[in-house]
């Protein structure tokens, strides 16, 4: 099997296709180009909830995020 990485950069775009990823394991890049880890576990107009490894749920606004990524199987 490969895999493949599905990238999101463009904030129109992160908006229009984050709820498809619920549930999924992705990547967050904040503005301050900090990476975060999690399960996506909601989306919001505004925002979305992330689950990190610790299992806690952290918010963050669609503003503060640069980029969204995660691997797919092929």
């Amino acid at each position: 099997m490969r895999t493949k990485q599905l990238r999101l950069s463009d904030s129109v775009q992160i908006r229009r296709r984050a709820p498809e990823f619920l549930g999924k394991k992705i990547n967050i890049v904040l503005t301050d180009r900090t990476v975060m880890f999690g399960e996506l576990k909601k989306v919001d107009d505004d925002h979305i909830v992330l689950r990190n490894m610790r299992l806690e749920n952290i918010n963050y606004s669609f503003q503060s995020i640069v980029e969204l990524y995660f691997d797919i199987i092929v």
